[in-house]
């Protein structure tokens, strides 16, 4: 009996384990460009938030500043707390400022994560 009952709970600790490290019912998808890391490819962008705030691999996130979506990106790696993108398009006549991705602007997943 006691050996069907460890097994029983087993997976039960385990799930809530990974339910603490992969985010909770509070993430709200959305961060903030901490830095843009210029590349001799690819930029990719390091975003306040991860698995904290929704954010996974290969999540298609746009990117907004005052209200205004100008560009998109990808989830390339997320840890708890961080998040690493890279850039798959900008739109320059959207962006208010600047066409490029600054510090402050802010990425959040989309609903329909299709590019």
């Amino acid at each position: 009996m006691r050996a069907a009952l460890t097994i029983l709970i087993l997976p039960v600790a385990a799930f809530a384990a990974g339910a603490v490290v992969l985010g909770s019912a509070e993430a709200d998808g959305k961060g903030s460009v901490v830095q843009v890391l210029v590349g001799r490819d690819a930029d990719l962008v390091v975003v306040t938030g991860g698995h904290d705030r929704g954010f996974r691999p290969g999540a298609v996130c746009t990117v907004s500043r005052d209200g205004q979506p100008f560009g998109t990106v990808v989830i390339a790696e997320s840890v708890r707390s961080r998040s690493v993108a890279l850039i798959l398009s900008l739109d320059p006549l959207a962006a208010s400022s600047s066409p490029r991705i600054q510090p402050g602007d802010v990425v959040s997943t989309r609903a329909n994560p299709r590019i």
